[in-house]
């Protein structure tokens, strides 16, 4: 037995038989590691992308909902200021509609007043008009009464008759439940924009949760690791819609500008504005009556021929007393002080770091083949392909923010850094998403990738060559120079 080993042995040294299968398992396992290189390559390679792709359509997704929302709050400081302006109007209408309703009534008053003291004595004739009158002389010089004649604000003169005509026609037109309605919209656009600024927040945080999960997710493989991290976000230093906008004060003219009104008040509002009906911009816009000495005043006088009753009725003279003046304070009601409007404009620091969106994005970067090992220790040729124990974190980070467009510009063309002018700012209501670049020199925070990084609690350490053994501190020195937000 010994000596046919022996032989054998021999013969297969000196044969060739044997070389063909060794040759092929060797190549065989050359190409079999080759695949699973490729493989866990193209793996990595893939989620990289769909991670980027997913921090790209969240932070673009919550620009779009940034331009959305600046858009809305431009269109309703637009209709704020057209709606501010026939409010106002309105209001105009209704104060001197009272105020002359006040008039009539008082004039009324003093008429029955007169013709009761004319019935003192029933010996002389008492014809209206003639024995007794209600009224003013002339051009407001002293003369003869004239009745049913008033004098107005210090400067005309008005018959009875032609004011309750006029209001008979101006109440028709002027309903007071149009200027409700009126005052109500303008409410309603005031806690509308409210309600959109304060809601930014929640919108976007929303918006950036379902674009996320709707473009990353793990896979079977992820889940099957021992230490099962999942996909995480963030939006770095996200701030609340306050941080955007401010409200509007006490420069009238640039907000009835969102309407393409100019020029004085009484050009935009009609005549009285400025004098009577004065602007108060603390809070925010509305125009509320202020008595003035020539505004809004009627006088007129009471006439009175006396006689006196003995044997036979003897004229004795004529009486004329002044009745005091009826101004417009003395009609005022709750529509004499305007509804207030409060429309809001973005701040300066808008198109600086505060308005930026940026979202961060990052999944566990495990070993390609964790599936094979169902959560246990990787093992073979297998473990090559592990990095960092299981522990690293692949993530990504992108940027965006509203940009606008005014009429003149090409379109399509948005821009989305400097300033907007006080004329243009939310005057301009053409806003849409656009991605902020992540080259050029660095004006963000120098600690800002790391605090994404924390956000994110993503670990500053990540492995060399040797993943066994060595590890070093993740600097975001080199990464900061390309950064643009």
């Amino acid at each position: 037995m010994k000596r046919i080993l022996a032989q054998r042995m021999r013969e297969l040294a000196a044969g060739d038989s044997g070389v063909a299968c060794a040759f092929t398992v060797t190549v065989s396992l050359i190409i079999f590691l080759l695949g699973f290189a490729i493989y866990a390559c193209g793996e990595t390679v893939r989620q990289r992308i769909e991670l980027q792709n997913a921090a790209d359509a969240a932070a673009y997704s919550a620009a779009l909902v940034q331009a959305d929302t600046i858009s809305r709050v431009a269109v309703i400081n637009k209709a704020m200021a057209w709606n501010y302006v026939m409010m106002t109007r309105r209001q105009m209408d209704h104060i001197v509609d009272a105020w002359l309703a006040r008039v009539l009534e008082q004039w009324e008053i003093s008429r029955n007043a007169t013709a009761t003291y004319q019935n003192f004595c029933a010996c002389h004739p008492r014809f209206e008009g003639i024995n007794w009158r209600v009224g003013t002389s002339p051009g407001g010089a002293p003369g003869e009464v004239v009745h049913q004649l008033i004098r107005v604000n210090n400067s005309q003169d008005v018959w009875i008759s032609a004011i309750a005509a006029a209001r008979t026609v101006q109440a028709q037109r002027n309903p007071v439940t149009v200027l409700e309605s009126l005052r109500q919209c303008v409410e309603s656009m005031n806690r509308a924009e409210k309600e959109l600024i304060e809601g930014l927040r929640g919108r976007i945080e929303n918006v950036v949760e379902f674009t996320v999960k709707a473009n990353a997710s793990l896979t079977e493989n992820d889940r099957k690791v021992r230490s099962g991290r999942d996909l995480d976000w963030t939006i770095h230093q996200l701030r609340e819609g306050s941080a955007y906008f401010e409200q509007l004060k006490e420069d009238e003219s640039r907000f009835l500008a969102f309407g393409d009104f100019s020029g004085s008040g009484a050009e935009i509002y009609g005549t009285g504005a400025d004098n009577w009906l004065i602007a108060e911009n603390a809070g925010g816009f509305r125009r509320n009556y202020v008595q003035m000495p020539n505004a809004l005043t009627a006088v007129w006088f009471t006439y009175n021929q006396v006689w006196i009753h003995s044997v036979v009725c003897t004229f004795a003279g004529v009486i004329i007393n002044p009745v005091p003046a009826i101004t417009g304070e003395m009609a005022r009601d709750a529509y004499f002080s305007g509804q207030e409007a409060r429309p809001w404009v973005l701040k300066k620091s808008f198109f600086e770091a505060d308005g930026a969106i940026v979202v961060g994005v990052s999944r566990p970067l495990n070993n390609p083949f964790a599936f094979v090992f169902e959560g246990r220790e990787k093992s073979g040729i297998y473990s090559a392909f592990e990095v960092g124990g299981g522990e690293q974190t692949m993530w990504s980070v992108a940027g965006a923010r509203a940009g606008y467009r005014l009429p003149e510009w090409a379109e399509g063309e948005y821009r989305n850094r400097g300033s907007l002018q006080e004329k243009f700012n939310l005057c301009v209501t053409d806003w849409d998403a656009m991605f902020l670049p992540l080259r050029e020199k660095s004006s963000a925070a120098p600690n800002f990738l790391a605090g994404i990084a924390k956000e994110l609690d993503i670990s500053n350490s990540f492995v060399r060559k040797n993943h066994l053994s060595s590890y070093s501190q993740l600097d975001f020195t080199a990464a900061q120079e390309h950064l643009y937000h």
